[in-house]
C-alpha cells in the first residue's frame, strides 16, 4: 500500500486533481455577482494605500539603505556579489511591478 501511495504516478495524479479542482473553484468564485464587486472600494484603496507605502519615499529610503549595507557587505567580502544581484533585481522588480500592472492594465 504504500508503494501505491509513494510512487511518482500517483503524486503526479494528485497534484493535476488538486490544480484542476483550484481552476474549477477560482473559476466559480470569480463568476459572482456585479453588484458584489461594487463593494470591494474600501479594500481597493487599502491595497492601493499599502502599494503607495511600500514603493512611496519609506520603500526608496528602505531600499536605499539595504544597496549601501548590501554593497559595503560585498565589498569587504561578506557578501557574495551574486547575493548582491539577486536582491537588487528582487528591490528593482518590486518598485516596477506596479508600474508594470498598471501599464498592462491600460492606465
Amino acid at each position: 500500500m504504500k508503494a501505491v501511495f509513494g510512487s511518482m504516478a500517483f503524486r503526479r495524479m494528485f497534484a493535476h486533481s488538486f490544480m484542476l479542482m483550484l481552476c474549477v473553484g477560482i473559476l466559480f468564485l470569480s463568476h459572482t455577482d456585479p453588484a458584489a464587486a461594487q463593494s470591494l472600494q474600501k479594500l481597493e484603496s487599502a491595497a492601493d494605500r499599502l502599494v503607495q507605502f511600500f514603493t512611496g519615499k519609506f520603500g526608496r529610503s528602505v531600499g536605499a539603505m539595504a544597496f549601501i549595507g548590501m554593497f559595503l557587505a560585498a565589498a569587504f567580502g561578506f557578501w557574495s556579489w551574486g547575493a548582491l544581484l539577486r536582491v537588487g533585481g528582487a528591490l528593482a522588480g518590486m518598485f516596477a511591478a506596479a508600474e508594470l500592472v498598471g501599464f498592462l492594465a491600460g492606465n
